[in-house]
């Protein structure tokens, strides 16, 4: 184990490639890192904007399916950086190509599934593409990586391979070579990890900081969207009010996500048993799900405002309003929230700090009215829609500031400043990536 170690460090000092990530500092996102999650607010922007103009049934799994290969694209390249120190210009000039197909592919997205299927395609395919030629840059340079590469350069190449053939495919078939390549990337890296586990030494990973980020893009499509549908009403006051406590709900989700990160979520996959690396894997493929819930409420939000900004009408036009834009509206935004609070509680319930019981049932509570005002929302105004849902999450933040306290359970918050987190993993470098 002494001589993974020295391998380890021996690899660090070989030249301008990749080097190995040990458990040897703090990490924090770098400035490549953060300039390539502005790109990803594009595609975050264009999902919200499909799903508001297909909110059908149709409309939401196909906004749900395109979710997936932005967050696995975001995804590939930020687990690439948590795994490997490099900084040459031939890497910084890959990222910026990997921006550039991430535009395109965000552009992409409204046609995806309307006549632009092999425009997406070869989007996505040009991002796998890079991503399997990191892989093989990172397995010629570390040696104790190279068994590790090899399995993601395989699965990656035929996932390309895939995805370029459905570029000439007509659909529907091209969307089944989709499922099929986006199946083979979601689960080779666990494949990968389970293989190699024993073979690598223990990292510092800052993936927690990384799916934290993406968060706050996703939450950020919230208050573009609140400020955007607010400016277009001429200050009405119900559209205002409702925009405020849209902002309102939106905090909430925030404060409730950040109070409890899990900085140790992916240093307990790396160094435990294998059930800890699923619950790991489960913990960052969890975030998938509040992603879809975050961008879903915010379109929920908009078109709240719109429809408490428009003038009442007759009975009929009414009547007409509430089996439309409104019961639409209402469904997403209930629906929606129902998904954020349920996903992260998910995602926070993976961890050994176990939510108070209390808090819990709480949020069970919010999640029931969501539903509630996701199916018969339509029937009630916009500010009362999303006024019942913001006293309930406000509720939700004092219950999380007051066990946070270490009041009466005495459990502590689980998100510890990031100057913290290298005291609080092994300095053991024998324990498996």
């Amino acid at each position: 184990m002494d001589d993974i170690a020295a391998r380890a460090r021996a690899s660090r000092s070989r030249g301008r490639g990749p080097v190995l990530y040990l458990r040897d500092g703090s990490r924090h996102a770098n400035w490549l890192e953060l300039f390539f999650d502005l790109v990803f607010v594009l595609a975050v922007a264009q999902l919200g904007g499909y799903l508001h103009d297909h909110l059908t049934a149709a409309g939401v799994l196909t906004f749900v399916f395109l979710l997936l290969p932005v967050w696995s694209a975001w995804m590939g390249f930020s687990y690439f950086s948590d795994l490997f120190d490099v900084d040459t210009p031939a890497f910084r000039t890959t990222m910026l190509a990997a921006m550039l197909l991430s535009i395109a592919m965000a552009v992409t997205i409204p046609t995806a599934f309307h006549g632009g299927a092999a425009a997406f395609a070869a989007a996505y395919a040009g991002l796998r593409i890079l991503i399997t030629g990191l892989y093989a840059w990172a397995g010629r340079h570390v040696l104790l990586a190279r068994r590790l590469a090899r399995w993601y350069v395989v699965g990656f190449s035929v996932g390309v391979l895939l995805w370029v053939t459905s570029v000439f495919v007509p659909v529907p078939a091209a969307y089944g070579l989709w499922i099929l390549a986006l199946g083979i990337e979601v689960t080779m890296p666990f494949v990968a990890q389970v293989v190699v586990r024993q073979e690598m030494p223990a990292q510092t990973s800052h993936l927690p900081e990384r799916l934290g980020l993406f968060t706050l893009v996703v939450l950020g499509e919230s208050v573009v969207v609140t400020g955007t549908a607010v400016s277009g009403t001429d200050w009405n006051w119900s559209a205002v009010l409702t925009a405020s406590l849209g902002f309102v709900i939106v905090a909430c989700l925030w404060w409730l996500y950040f109070e409890r990160v899990d900085e140790k979520a992916v240093a307990r996959a790396y160094t435990g048993r294998v059930r800890d690396l699923v619950r790991g894997f489960a913990w960052a493929y969890g975030h998938l799900l509040v992603y879809a819930g975050l961008a879903a409420m915010a379109v929920g939000i908009e078109m709240s405002i719109a429809a408490a900004a428009a003038p009442l009408g007759t009975p009929t036009e009414a009547h007409a309003s509430d089996t439309g834009e409104q019961l639409q509206g209402a469904a997403v935004f209930g629906f929606g929230l129902a998904a954020s609070v349920l996903a992260i509680t998910w995602v926070q319930s993976l961890s050994p700090q176990a939510l108070p019981g209390v808090g819990v049932v709480a949020r069970w509570c919010v999640i029931g009215v969501a539903l509630l005002v996701g199916v018969w929302g339509a029937w009630l105004p916009p500010l009362v829609q999303v006024g019942v849902v913001a006293v309930g999450m406000v509720g939700l933040v004092v219950l999380s500031v007051h066990f946070a306290g270490g009041s009466e359970s005495g459990v502590e918050s689980a998100a510890a400043p990031p100057e913290a987190a290298p005291r609080a993993v092994s300095a053991d470098p024998v324990q498996p990536s």
